[in-house]
């Protein structure tokens, strides 16, 4: 499939390399109010890393679908237990929104309740609320996710949970595309029968 130079400036506008994490690449297909679809490829090292991102809420309702690789999806529950796992809670306020990042909340204990495993075409929802995190089992993971509209406002943050008081780094992320590498990424998507 060609892509014209008006589609691949739209798709450059929305998309971001290492998005909240090294190697975790997405290309933004549609953005409405309602309705956005993104495609997410993770390659290399963020595939040996315990966890891609840490475990988190978000702004959306959502919908992912492995197109091709494996990952696995964990959800959790904050708990007084002593079985939970120690955590501290940050504050989340995304740059990409004009956010200053992270800021310190509390320490609170977090326990995982399920972990899943998904493979080609397997598909999972979350509510915007339910905390989770992704790990991935396989090199070259392509992921397709389909949020819906805000649910917390964006003036509102939402919430990232991380095992020390050092929140994590944003050296090096939400860099842009160029023409050629969103070329390359399509031909991917082409190749695993996804056409724009």
């Amino acid at each position: 499939m060609q892509l014209t130079e008006e589609r691949i400036e739209e798709i450059i506008a929305n998309s971001y390399k290492n998005f909240h994490a090294k190697g975790m690449d997405y290309l933004c297909l549609k953005r409405t109010e309602w309705h956005t679809q993104k495609v997410y490829f993770l390659d290399g090292d963020v595939t040996k890393i315990p966890e891609v991102i840490n475990p988190h809420n978000h702004r959306y309702d959502f919908r992912t679908q492995v197109l091709a690789g494996v990952m696995s999806n964990s959800e959790y529950i904050e708990t007084e237990e002593s079985d939970g796992k120690v955590y501290q809670e940050f504050e989340w306020r995304t740059p990409l929104l004009g956010g200053d990042g992270f800021t310190w909340k509390k320490e609170t204990r977090l326990f995982e309740t399920k972990r899943f495993f998904y493979r080609k075409d397997g598909f999972y929802g979350m509510d915007a609320r339910d905390f989770h995190t992704i790990r991935m089992h396989a090199d070259q993971t392509v992921l397709l996710l389909d949020q819906w509209a805000d649910i917390v406002p964006e003036d509102e943050p939402t919430i990232t949970f991380v095992p020390d008081k050092t929140a994590p780094s944003l050296d090096g992320l939400y860099e842009r595309f160029t023409a050629d590498e969103i070329t390359k990424r399509v031909k991917i998507l082409n190749s695993l029968g996804m056409e724009l």
